[in-house]
């Protein structure tokens, strides 16, 4: 409650402090004690003075890698968090059993809580984060870069939503295109009106582009060596990728074939230059559109990657732990439910499309795994093993 407050009211080099103080005595401290532990387990010839330099620089690289990040290698940012979560996991994991275990369920049930009741702090700073002249929220956040392909879950990104909610200023009718060949995940929905009739007369730019983009933006169709004129109204998958030449508006915005990419994409503009999204066709004649970040405009990666709170993978890596210091099948039995949770939270993300927990799933599945384990299935093997069975 205390990082949502600071939030609302932008106390932000506040909070920002905080979390890289944090961040500095999780590396320094903890990590410090992480590698002294292992030289004496290993008995390295280490004197004080590297040691301490060694962690200072440790300490230092890992605050600005995470919270600076720019001009840092994207692996080397990911190396500090891994470390970062590993050392505070290696710490936690010296609880005893039924502490850790009693830790684990209430901090799975807390976080369905903290993210999915209206009261939740974690619910209200997804809120928060979701307006629009909300700041970056500084945090622990592990991200990785999806293939150009390939659409964040969870976030709508390519879906109707997003593409209904930014006006279009391409397009001459005010009416909402209901356009059968548009798949519903990214319907474009044009509501600018065209050029004042009073205005001066100024030719019109033309473009080619298919067919189906055509039809989304209501675009008049003047020419095309793939079909006669006037086109269809019901035209055919062959048809809607064809390539036609539209006419645009005089005044309003722009599209502008994308050049050195897989697919056959444009960029749309506002009347002001400004990009605002990419639209493209597939194989089956349907348009999608992927809105353009800021991050994207400064060529940042961050537009197609997806992010997971670095405190779940904490008590992942907890879980996990607990679970080995038992016996390797249970090691085994917990990795792979823990892995097939978190497939199972994206693909309820990208169904539901807002913030969701990433414990309650994998947690949940880890400590039935963990208990069907050590109560069922190793009894079991072990019999089984003990009896000879003769064929």
């Amino acid at each position: 409650f205390v990082i949502v407050f600071l939030y609302k009211f932008r106390f932000m080099k506040v909070l920002i402090g905080y979390m890289m103080f944090s961040s500095a005595c999780l590396l320094g401290v903890l990590g410090g004690n992480l590698w002294y532990t292992a030289i004496e387990i290993y008995r390295w010839a280490v004197d004080k003075f590297t040691f301490t330099m060694a962690v200072y620089n440790f300490c230092i690289v890992g605050v600005i890698s995470i919270f600076w990040a720019k001009g840092v290698p994207t692996f080397v940012t990911q190396g500090y968090l891994v470390a970062t979560s590993v050392i505070l996991a290696w710490q936690l994991a010296h609880f005893d059993a039924w502490t850790a275990w009693c830790l684990l369920f209430m901090l799975a049930v807390y976080d369905l809580c903290a993210v999915l009741t209206p009261c939740g702090p974690l619910k209200a700073l997804v809120n928060l984060m979701q307006h629009e002249d909300a700041p970056e929220m500084p945090g622990l956040l592990y991200e990785a870069e999806l293939p150009p392909e390939a659409q964040r879950p969870g976030v709508p990104r390519n879906r109707s939503d997003v593409a209904n909610s930014i006006p279009s200023d391409i397009g001459n009718s005010g009416d909402e295109i209901n356009d059968p060949v548009v798949d519903d995940r990214s319907v474009l929905t044009p509501n600018q009106p065209g050029p004042d009739e009073n205005s001066v007369h100024i030719d019109p730019p033309t473009i080619e582009v298919p067919l189906a983009i055509a039809h989304v933006y209501n675009l008049e169709v003047i020419s095309s060596k793939a079909m006669e004129l006037p086109p269809p109204e019901n035209p055919t998958v062959k048809q809607l990728k064809a390539t036609v030449v539209v006419k645009l508006p005089a005044e309003g915005g722009r599209l502008e074939r994308i050049p050195n990419t897989r697919r056959v994409a444009f960029l749309e503009r506002d009347r002001f230059g400004v990009p605002k999204r990419t639209v493209w066709v597939d194989k089956q004649g349907k348009v999608f559109a992927e809105v353009v970040d800021d991050d994207d405009e400064n060529g940042s990666s961050r537009g197609n990657t997806i992010r997971l709170g670095l405190g779940d993978f904490i008590f992942y890596s907890i879980l996990v732990a607990k679970a080995a210091q038992y016996s390797f099948a249970t090691f085994a039995a917990c990795l792979l439910v823990i892995l097939a949770g978190l497939g199972g939270t994206l693909v309820l993300l990208s169904v539901y499309h807002h913030a969701l927990p990433a414990l309650p799933i994998s947690i949940g599945l880890g400590i039935i795994a963990y208990l069907v384990t050590r109560l069922s299935i190793e009894p079991w093997i072990e019999a089984v093993m003990r009896t000879p069975y003769y064929v």
